[in-house]
């Protein structure tokens, strides 16, 4: 049986999972090595700059910026192997927080193609950036981060959607826009904020999942929500979710949990935490050269 031979081009997208598929293994399953991780020496250990991160890291920067393509047959799985790789050294437990600090940075650079925009032109241009984000963007970035096992309940996909809802969707006057061109909304928008407004990445709800609640009960009716039963966006049953959780809450001063990773790390904390880290890295490394030093002597 003759091997079929991969598209000379393809171009991604959500209508293309048979294409991503072709081409994330460049051979049987049996001919594919098992990696092993890449040993280094107390004098040069790892840290966030090597190759497989800074390939990751490109990865994401073209995927958003719409530069990445699948004509390479090896593209995605060599993507795969660096991943690997890094799951498998001592920095691999930060790979989803430099995610999340990646992705952010480039979401906050579309979001301002939606700045000075008001009505249906911000609708609009919103419409427009979350059909390229959703059918193309997505599949692309789950793609390479397959491999990244979901913390929790938050998968890569939730992370990816979560972080679009907050720096794209709500970087301008959403729900004034929606609420004036309430009777005109196009089916673009709709399927944005019912789609964000599914993504489950804290509980309770966090503030911008309510508001897009508020805003999908607007468009759809009836709708059920954290809060209850809404219908032609007004609340009619209650729902006893928020009391049920206030009860069950220890403390009125603490804030929705995070389900995407055991302890919390903010996003402007990362630059610090991956300092320490380095810091610490460095000085074992110091600390083997010296043992080695005196053993010679």
């Amino acid at each position: 049986m003759a091997k079929r031979s991969p598209p000379k081009s393809a171009f991604a997208g959500l209508r293309y999972v048979q294409t991503l598929s072709s081409l994330a293994v460049p051979a049987s399953l049996e001919q594919v090595p098992e990696e092993t991780e890449s040993k280094t020496d107390g004098l040069k250990p790892e840290i966030f700059g090597t190759d497989d991160w800074k390939s990751i890291e490109k990865a994401v920067k073209e995927i958003c910026r719409k530069k990445f393509f699948l004509t390479e047959h090896q593209n995605i799985y060599n993507l795969h192997q660096n991943v690997k790789n890094i799951l498998r050294s001592r920095t691999g437990t930060f790979l989803c927080d430099c995610y999340k600090d990646w992705l952010a940075k480039e979401l906050a650079i579309i979001s301002q193609r939606l700045r000075h925009q008001q009505g249906s032109r911000l609708l609009q241009c919103l419409e427009e950036l979350w059909s390229t984000f959703y059918m193309e963007t997505v599949p692309l970035l789950e793609a390479v981060l397959h491999l990244v096992k979901p913390k929790g309940r938050v998968s890569v996909r939730t992370v990816t959607l979560a972080l679009f809802r907050d720096i794209v969707f709500f970087s301008e006057d959403i729900e004034d826009a929606v609420h004036t061109e309430r009777d005109s909304i196009s089916p673009g928008i709709r399927h944005a904020i019912l789609i964000l407004q599914s993504v489950n990445d804290t509980y309770p709800p966090c503030k911008n999942r309510l508001r897009l609640e508020s805003l999908a009960a607007q468009i759809c009716s009836p709708f059920m929500g954290y809060f209850g039963l809404y219908e032609n966006g007004e609340l009619v049953t209650t729902s006893n979710e928020p009391a049920a959780f206030a009860k069950r809450r220890p403390s009125a001063d603490v804030g929705p949990r995070r389900i995407s990773r055991p302890f919390s790390v903010q996003p402007q904390q990362m630059e610090t935490l991956n300092q320490l880290f380095k810091k610490a890295i460095r000085h074992k490394g110091q600390k083997t050269h010296g043992r080695f030093h005196q053993k010679m002597m």
